[in-house]
């Protein structure tokens, strides 16, 4: 796997796919595809995928040589644990990046769920309380909003899902 700090590019190869699909990439390579751009770092671009998909994504593109390393690898600070984003440069605290940011947006999707659906959520709260990291909060989030789904209106599982995930990336 390249550093978390690479940006890539598409090539010429890469631009021809998105002209013309040829059916050959996953959903997920061809989002990806999309989003190469030459400036946004892979640390970046997992933001947009699940949690396991990102690597293997790539390494698909960068075989097909749709995609490659575009200039200098930007340096990026180890994760503070695994599971964690690495923090860009002079970027604020966030879920994503921090502990601390992490254990309080944690607590506030417990409590957002528990208010909302009361006793029969709490299995849900206490696996919630469980994950240990943003990559795990994340993944539990999509089962999350499904349950919720099922028993509150649109847009209010349309909104927790919005507010929690994007604090999650």
């Amino acid at each position: 796997m390249m550093e978390l700090g690479t940006r890539l590019a598409k090539t010429e190869a890469g631009r021809q796919e998105i002209n013309h699909r040829s059916g050959r990439l996953s959903t997920v390579e061809r989002r990806l595809l999309i989003l190469v751009d030459g400036h946004k770092t892979i640390n970046e671009l997992g933001a947009f995928v699940r949690v396991g998909e990102l690597e293997p994504a790539l390494e698909r593109l960068v075989g097909l040589g749709l995609v490659g390393p575009e200039g200098e690898s930007v340096p990026l600070p180890p994760p503070v644990a695994p599971g964690f984003t690495a923090a860009m440069p002079q970027e604020p605290e966030r879920p994503a990046t921090s502990v601390q940011a992490f254990e309080q947006t944690r607590a506030e999707v417990a409590r957002f769920v528990h208010n909302r659906l009361g006793e029969p959520a709490e299995p849900i709260c206490e696996a919630i309380h469980r994950c240990r990291n943003p990559q795990e909060l994340r993944a539990l989030l999509r089962g999350i909003e499904v349950f919720i789904g099922q028993r509150l209106d649109p847009a209010t599982t349309q909104a927790f899902a919005r507010h929690f995930g994007s604090l999650l990336l």
